[in-house]
């Protein structure tokens, strides 16, 4: 929506299907045991942050501040991606189970060969 606006760097987006099916039943099961006011994403969101450039609870941005946003990031990344160090072709992550944090659920990941504490590495 306009009332919220934010940039993050992802990998493993979209989720294996194995993963989207356990998440599937996973969410079938919250919704069924949670308040119908408790916002249950959908499969389609699941993936692992790398960074967040701009959080969504950052408040709305205009057309123009939107540009700007890209504007000042894609360079960065752009020179991330080229550095020596970002990692080039798969990479291993597990995820662990859901845990509760402030007001939301997450999933938190094992970055088991090291990729994307390499990509925050190339980001600095």
């Amino acid at each position: 929506t306009d009332d919220f606006c934010g940039a993050v760097l992802v990998c493993s987006w979209p989720m294996p299907p194995e993963v989207a099916l356990a998440y599937a039943k996973l969410s079938a099961s919250l919704r069924a045991a949670l308040p119908p006011e408790a916002y249950i994403y959908p499969a389609s969101t699941l993936h692992c942050t790398v960074a967040t450039l701009r959080a969504f609870t950052g408040g709305p941005l205009d057309t123009d501040a939107r540009r700007l946003l890209v504007a000042a990031w894609t360079p960065v990344l752009e020179a991330a991606r080229r550095a020596p160090e970002w990692p080039k072709g798969e990479f291993q992550l597990r995820m662990g189970p859901p845990t509760l944090e402030g007001a939301a659920g997450i999933f938190r990941y094992e970055d088991s060969d090291g990729a994307v504490w390499a990509m925050r590495r190339c980001l600095e």
